[in-house]
């Protein structure tokens, strides 16, 4: 895993994630699969160049956004 969601991240936001390489904010570069409780995004650092396909979710009561799997 390159990266991590960050904290906290409130389900009424879209998530944001930052670079476990790097520790520094990373971009969202493209939505691959949304639903009401789940995203899927491609998630660019253009610090280090690292790149990862992201999956999301809310948390049991749907406050937070969570890393899934």
């Amino acid at each position: 895993m390159s990266f991590t969601i960050q904290v906290p991240s409130p389900s009424i936001e879209e998530p944001r994630f930052d670079c476990l390489f790097c520790n520094k904010p990373a971009l969202v570069s493209s939505e691959a699969a949304r639903t009401e409780t789940t995203r899927t995004v491609e998630v660019f650092c253009r610090h280090c160049g690292a790149r990862q396909t992201v999956a999301t979710r809310k948390n049991a009561d749907s406050t937070l956004w969570e890393m899934a799997g």
